[in-house]
């Protein structure tokens, strides 16, 4: 009965592994986790672009062309890129961003309704009317020297609401001090809107009401941080996503002898940016990668030309470091007298040899052997003709040539005379050159004397220590003009050449 029931769980298991596998190896499910990727992304950059472009989706419209230079003035012009309705929807996230209307500045819009209305009801000269206008003065000058808009870090729009509000009563009443205060106190008067009442309120509409609607204020919680619910939105695509980076490590912890499931996550490190609550901008990392594997974008030209600019980048450095190490590693050895020492060993203490051979012997008849074996059979023919010419030219232009040359069957003996002498010469050559090569101890013996009395002879001269010393120093000045001249002077324009090439080789 266990026996059963042990088979019955370990085939649930391996068909639990095979589930796996399938869903790690299926193309289109790694295709709709890169798109849901996307989509998160794109919900992300929404949230973080959401408070900049605020005053866009709350009033729709941008202004182009505004600007002012000395005694030039634009007004510019205003575009109305969102839709109402769109607006509308969009500026509900307020409610994600915590966001809600500031009460002072939101009053103060109110109390301008109530206003028009007062003014549409009963008039300017109305007392409950002025009683408004008071209390609109009022709230003003409050709102000038409290900065309301500081929370919500605007206080750059109540700088262009003063000056536009200072601009505009400028046309109508002598403002010596040039303040914001007195622009607003002297606006909301009777004398300043009974001159021009719809032009007035139609102005306040148009240029302060937008401005002013702007402002809100936002909660602070207990982290110390604006209250923001964005977490809600982004928790079910965390959730899909951890679910889909668990699968795929466990199957990789599966499939590679020697990998644990710790090793695994570390094995997709990228995907752990998805689960970090900050920076949430470097997803792109994990997301590229994703949409890269799922072959929705390719981005091998893309990473060819990174690693290209890389390459070329530190290819002029790493190529000068290279090469003056070597040069300046040689310098250095000749500079310890490494030729003279190697030159003149015999006279510094005894050599000792490791082999047992004479290595520069066995050096010369491995020459000897490549140069009789392999090249000059291979020469031949070309070396035949070189000899038959040089004898034709030696019996051609001896006197005793001159005396017979032109006795009957002598016109072709020069030539016939040069190319058996050229062959024979050659041919005796090859085979005493092969009867030398033969395993001989005698001529070992007397090329190991012909090679240690040439390095006697050499120890015994009196100049040479000194023409050893001379070639040393010549080679060390050479090698830093080498330096100079050439390495010291790699150009970027070298470098390029060698990109071009190796891109031109890979193509």
């Amino acid at each position: 009965m266990k026996s059963s029931q042990s088979n019955e769980s370990q085939q649930k298991l391996f068909f639990f592994f095979k589930l796996l596998n399938w869903y790690y190896d299926r193309l289109f499910i790694s295709r709709i986790m890169a798109l849901v990727s996307v989509l998160n992304f794109g919900l992300v950059l929404f949230d973080l672009s959401y408070i900049p472009l605020r005053d866009i989706w709350l009033n729709g419209v941008i202004t182009v062309g505004q600007f002012k230079l000395g005694p030039y003035e634009s007004n510019g012009i205003q575009l109305e890129i969102v839709p109402k309705r769109l607006r509308e929807k969009i500026i509900q996230y307020d409610v994600i961003k915590g966001i809600e209307p500031y009460r002072d500045t939101q009053f103060y819009l109110e109390e301008v309704d109530l206003l028009e209305n007062r003014i549409n009801q009963y008039g300017l000269d109305n007392e409950k009317t002025q009683e408004i206008l008071k209390r609109l003065r009022e709230m003003s000058v409050d709102m000038i020297r409290e900065d309301p808009f500081r929370l919500a870090n605007k206080s750059g729009t109540l700088e262009i609401i003063k000056n536009r509000m200072r601009e505009h009563m400028d046309n109508y009443i002598d403002n010596p001090e040039s303040s914001s205060t007195f622009a607003f106190t002297s606006f909301w008067t009777v004398d300043n809107l009974e001159n021009n009442l719809d032009g007035q309120l139609r102005f306040f509409n148009q240029k302060i009401r937008p401005l002013i609607n702007t402002n809100y204020w936002r909660p602070i919680g207990e982290n110390g941080r604006f209250v923001d619910y964005f977490g809600l939105l982004d928790f079910p695509f965390i959730v899909i996503i951890f679910t889909d980076f668990m699968i795929r490590c466990l199957v990789i912890s599966m499939r590679y002898h020697g990998v644990k499931f710790q090793d695994a996550i570390f094995w997709r490190w990228y995907d752990l940016i998805f689960f970090s609550p900050y920076l949430r901008w470097l997803r792109i990392i994990p997301i590229s990668i994703r949409l890269n594997d799922s072959k929705l974008l390719t981005y091998k030209r893309i990473q060819k030309q990174i690693s290209q600019g890389f390459v070329a980048g530190i290819a002029g450095d790493i190529t000068q470091i290279v090469v003056l190490r070597i040069v300046n590693q040689v310098q250095k050895t000749i500079e310890k007298g490494s030729i003279e020492k190697t030159l003149f060993q015999q006279e510094i203490k005894e050599y000792i040899n490791l082999s047992g051979k004479n290595e520069s012997a066995e050096i010369v008849k491995l020459l000897i052997n490549l140069v009789v074996y392999e090249m000059l059979p291979e020469i031949r023919p070309e070396v035949e003709v070189l000899l038959s010419y040089i004898m034709l030219k030696t019996i051609t232009e001896s006197p005793v040539y001159e005396n017979i040359k032109n006795l009957p069957g002598f016109q072709s003996f020069p030539e016939n005379i040069s190319n058996k002498l050229a062959t024979q010469s050659y041919q005796i050559f090859l085979n005493s050159m092969n009867g030398i090569l033969k395993e001989d101890p005698i001529f070992e013996k007397h090329l190991e004397k012909i090679i240690n009395k040439a390095t006697k002879t050499l120890n015994l001269r009196p100049n040479a220590r000194y023409d050893v010393n001379k070639i040393e120093e010549l080679l060390v000045i050479l090698l830093e003009e080498v330096k100079v001249n050439y390495i010291q002077q790699l150009s970027d324009e070298d470098i390029e050449a060698l990109m071009d090439e190796t891109r031109a080789i890979n193509n």
